[in-house]
């Protein structure tokens, strides 16, 4: 009894903290749902989003189209939600460097920033 209710116990909390979730998303017009969410002005849904976005991409699914939606969102003030979007940023240019072209202004502001951690991150 008590090893079943460990058990209990453990799947609750795996459920709680992991963010296996966004690696489980596969239905159609995904992207557009995603596009509002990362225009939207609601921080957490922004977050998750880009967290689903991000796994999107290490399955090696094309999440390009939002490239320009998730630069825009590097303005923000997150430090969480800014370390997702350079994230992003960094993994896609490597594979479509005529996009990247796109951030160099956002680096170029974040290195001039009076934040030690986002200078950090341009």
């Amino acid at each position: 009894a008590a090893a079943a209710q460990m058990q209990r116990i453990k799947a609750e909390l795996t459920k709680r903290s992991s963010d296996s979730r966004f690696f489980s998303t596969t239905k159609r017009g995904e992207l557009h749902e995603l596009r509002e969410e990362l225009n939207g002005s609601d921080v957490n849904k922004q977050k998750n989003a880009i967290k689903k976005v991000i796994a999107n991409m290490t399955l090696g699914r094309d999440v390009s189209l939002v490239y320009a939606d998730v630069v825009k969102l590097s303005r923000t003030s997150s430090l969480e939600l800014k370390k997702l979007v350079y994230l992003y940023i960094m993994n896609n240019s490597k594979l479509q460097p005529d996009k990247a072209i796109l951030a160099v202004n956002t680096f170029v502001q974040d290195s001039q920033h009076e934040s030690a951690m986002v200078r950090a991150l341009a």
